[in-house]
């Protein structure tokens, strides 16, 4: 997109006149002007399109022993379905109010899910939590194709990663031995979720969703990575869990289930992209390589545990690298949030390894004073090169 100070260069150099640089910078200002007042509304609308969710909820649980059960079902349900109407109504049929629209269509994705639990309760239907929360996003998933909504894509991402806890963990016992598989599980499910936005992109209509798709995976991926450079999860786990029949009667179930399947699914998507490469990313083929090579790593890791902590300091550097590699990537693909992530990732992971090396070396003062330190200076660093990076990408753009 075409910036001030491309415009002014442009002017400099004689490529336009002083009146076409003056009604192009017109054109800038009002776009952006634009643009600002989009974003101004779309937070507005989905912040009273959630305030109307949490009302019309507290309605019914302040009423709830007043109201008849098929009352309280109707009220659910029309609400759930008066929203998707009005939405549609806005976006597409008056097409006066669009943003006001998909906003209202997140409002009845949540008011679903509202409805599946309170319905539940009302009927004393006997559920694992893992099932309402799968209707759910099975519910609300087609809306994500039917009306192109980010918001909603959002949001089942995020049902996708709580169903995988309370499936793969239900009535399991949450000790050292169980617990440390919590990353895997989820890196699995990460990578997944990134190779299934990459094939998204195989439909141009499809880009947004596409991305917060690869981002959700990455942003799961990424998380997971960052507690297995910590020795309790990746260091020497007790072989007892293995041997323990009740524990595996227990939980090998989902837990194996899930976790082969899902890295499965993912070998094949990465695949999938890596041959084809839907994106048609120049980094493609680094991308999904990086993926593979964590998850086969991860898997190993996981079946094949060591008694020492080298898998400790293999994540830690892996670790560091990817977070380097993202910050690489996203200034290869122009992607500011790209940038920021590994940005992110990097600074925290700085600072839980300082507290994780320095805390019982240091003098109590002195540990706080050098960290402060690095923090600031560190801060300082990593901010002037983000506004770096950022510039530059602006100028790829223009």
């Amino acid at each position: 997109m075409t910036n001030e100070k491309q415009i002014q260069e442009w002017l400099e150099s004689g490529t336009i006149t002083q009146e076409q640089a003056k009604k192009m910078l017109a054109d800038v200002d009002q776009k952006s002007k634009e643009e600002k007042s989009n974003k101004f509304i779309v937070a507005i609308s989905t912040i009273g399109a959630i305030l109307l969710g949490i009302g019309a909820i507290l309605f019914v649980a302040s009423n709830w022993r007043g109201i008849p059960n098929l009352m309280k079902v109707m009220i659910l349900l029309g609400s759930t379905f008066g929203a998707y109407y009005l939405g549609y109504l806005f976006k597409y049929d008056k097409k006066n109010l669009p943003k006001v629209g998909v906003s209202l269509f997140f409002l009845g994705a949540l008011l679903f899910g509202a409805s599946i639990f309170l319905i539940a309760q009302i009927y004393q239907i006997n559920a694992n939590t893992h099932w309402l929360v799968l209707i759910w996003l099975i519910g609300i998933l087609p809306l994500v194709y039917a009306f192109r909504s980010e918001p909603i894509a959002a949001l089942s991402s995020l049902l996708f990663f709580i169903w995988i806890g309370f499936f793969i963990f239900r009535g399991g016992h949450f000790d050292k031995d169980i617990f440390f598989s919590f990353p895997v599980i989820y890196l699995s499910a990460g990578t997944l979720l990134f190779s299934i936005g990459g094939l998204h992109y195989l439909k141009p209509q499809l880009i947004k969703i596409a991305r917060i798709f690869r981002i959700a995976g990455i942003k799961i991926a990424m998380l997971s990575l960052f507690l297995l450079t910590f020795k309790f999860f990746s260091g020497y786990i007790d072989s007892y869990w293995f041997r323990n029949s009740s524990l595996l009667e227990d939980m090998s179930s989902q837990l194996m289930i899930g976790i082969v399947l899902f890295s499965i699914l993912s070998i094949i998507g990465l695949v999938v992209n890596l041959l084809f490469n839907p994106s048609q990313s120049k980094t493609n083929s680094y991308e999904n390589g990086i993926a593979l090579g964590l998850l086969g790593f991860t898997l190993l890791f996981f079946f094949f545990p060591s008694e020492s902590s080298v898998y400790t300091v293999i994540y830690n550097l892996l670790f560091a690298g990817l977070t380097l590699f993202l910050i690489y990537l996203g200034y290869q693909r122009s992607d500011i949030k790209i940038v920021n992530i590994g940005i992110f990732w990097l600074s925290v992971f700085i600072l839980a390894k300082y507290f994780d090396f320095f805390w019982d070396l240091m003098d109590r003062s002195l540990f706080f004073i050098v960290g402060g330190l690095i923090l600031v200076l560190g801060g300082i660093a990593i901010e002037r090169k983000r506004r770096q990076i950022k510039e530059d990408i602006t100028k790829l753009n223009a």
